[in-house]
């Protein structure tokens, strides 16, 4: 009879290949040993019982602010990879901007070492630009995912702002095999407004960040950096998101910025201020036509968690968490019929392996074995007070959506199940690019 696989999935309905399909998934050692029908799949130590399921490859979320170190109060690996399991996430990107930074080979190595201990999600990891773009070799050699670049306040002492340069270091990024996102906005118009704004500190900050600093910075990043890899992060205007589409740059969205709008700042105040701000109903009415329409390549949350008292303070920062609403948001689209379930799948599963050359967001026969199970007929309130996270708040908070999140498997390793975290910290793995999200090159 042979060997019995690890763990059988049985009596889902598979999302395989673009078809929905009802058998069994056979894990071993971490990967995928069977998708089939269940009257031949293997015997398993351990069944889970996934009748009125539907199995999904896991989602990537490649946006993502783990915090942790000198930020630790405001989240640490164990608490964000937490949350994103139980948002039914097997994988998230880390954002550089941590403190200390992460500017160079030897920082990253050093998270790593530290979040490998304590993760129950994978995690792959970005970097800043180094000082000197030479480093970019060493950055790669030590597996970061990606380079992020923020164009309003660049956080390294490279002069992105100088066009030659970021041209040059953009080309060279590329040539190790890393994608360079960017938070477009842009810096000039940004510190012209600055003088001229008065009000509350969300008030100032609203007419600081106008959608014309994100149409210019794209418009800008289009004209010097064409043919290259770049990925715009988190756009919010209809217009920037065209600009993109038309330089060939990868675009990501964020669940606040297609389904919020700017009305919430009345009702919820610096608690939904986030960096790009919630836009007016008809900017976000005219974006969601363009994500329906299939222009949106990837969806993420932009988890960025901050303290309650932080967020309720004089100069409260932008962000909040997003990892336990980003599916459930998407999911509901689905069952409203809105959305198709394929697109959903490349939005958070394909589309974020292939622009990051990721071996993930598919179900394989030997690939590694991240899955969610999620139930289409259950709903939920969303509730931030019983978030996994350490940000107990949310723009979302009492909505009701449709799309559960039941079991989230890591690795072949059930993390998330029925409302519980169930695996060890370390179980997840840190992930590098490998190219196999990618298409092969002509």
């Amino acid at each position: 009879m042979g060997r019995p696989a690890e763990l059988a999935i049985r009596g889902a309905r598979i999302f395989y290949r673009g078809e929905l399909l009802e058998g069994c998934i056979c894990i071993s050692e971490g990967v995928i040993a069977y998708i089939g029908k269940e009257v031949q799949a293997p015997r398993a130590q351990e069944v889970i019982n996934a009748k009125g399921l539907l199995a999904l490859p896991g989602p990537i979320d490649v946006h993502v602010h783990l915090r942790d170190e000198e930020l630790a109060y405001k989240e640490d690996f164990y608490t964000g990879t937490s949350s994103a399991v139980a948002g039914g996430i097997t994988c998230v990107l880390d954002m550089p901007n941590t403190l200390p930074p992460v500017d160079s080979a030897r920082r990253l190595r050093e998270r790593v070492q530290k979040a490998a201990k304590s993760i129950v999600a994978n995690v792959g990891f970005y970097s800043l630009f180094p000082p000197d773009p030479s480093g970019l070799a060493e950055l790669a050699g030590a597996g970061a995912v990606g380079i992020k670049v923020y164009f309003h306040e660049p956080k390294t002492a490279l002069d992105v702002w100088d066009e030659h340069v970021l041209r040059s270091s953009v080309e060279l990024a590329n040539r190790h095999g890393l994608t360079v996102a960017f938070h477009a906005e842009d810096p000039v118009l940004i510190r012209e407004l600055a003088g001229e704004i008065r009000g509350g500190p969300v008030e100032a900050f609203l007419a600081q960040h106008p959608p014309k600093a994100e149409v210019r910075a794209i418009k800008k990043l289009s004209r010097v950096l064409a043919g290259l890899e770049v990925h715009i992060c988190h756009v919010s205007t209809p217009e920037g998101l065209r600009l993109a589409r038309e330089a060939n740059f990868t675009v990501e969205a964020t669940p606040h910025h297609l389904f919020l709008t700017s009305d919430l700042y009345g009702k919820l105040g610096s608690l939904a201020l986030v960096d790009p701000p919630l836009r007016p109903r008809e900017l976000v009415e005219n974006l969601r036509k363009a994500f329906y329409s299939g222009l949106v390549d990837v969806v993420a949350s932009d988890h960025a968690p901050h303290a309650l008292e932080e967020k309720e303070g004089p100069n409260p920062p932008p962000g909040f968490p997003g990892l336990e609403t980003l599916l459930p948001a998407l999911l509901n689209e689905v069952c409203e019929r809105r959305l198709s379930l394929p697109e959903l799948v490349r939005m958070v599963c394909e589309g974020p392996a292939k622009i990051f050359g990721l071996k993930r967001g598919r179900l394989e026969v030997g690939w590694p074995a991240d899955l969610v199970l999620v139930d289409l007929k259950a709903r939920r309130v969303v509730r931030p007070e019983f978030f996994r996270s350490k940000a107990k708040y949310s723009p979302f908070a009492g909505m009701t959506f449709r799309g559960v999140p039941v079991h989230t498997i890591v690795n072949g390793v059930l993390a998330f199940s029925e409302g519980e975290i169930v695996a060890k910290p370390g179980c997840g793995s840190i992930i590098r690019p490998s190219g196999a999200g990618r298409p092969s090159q002509p």
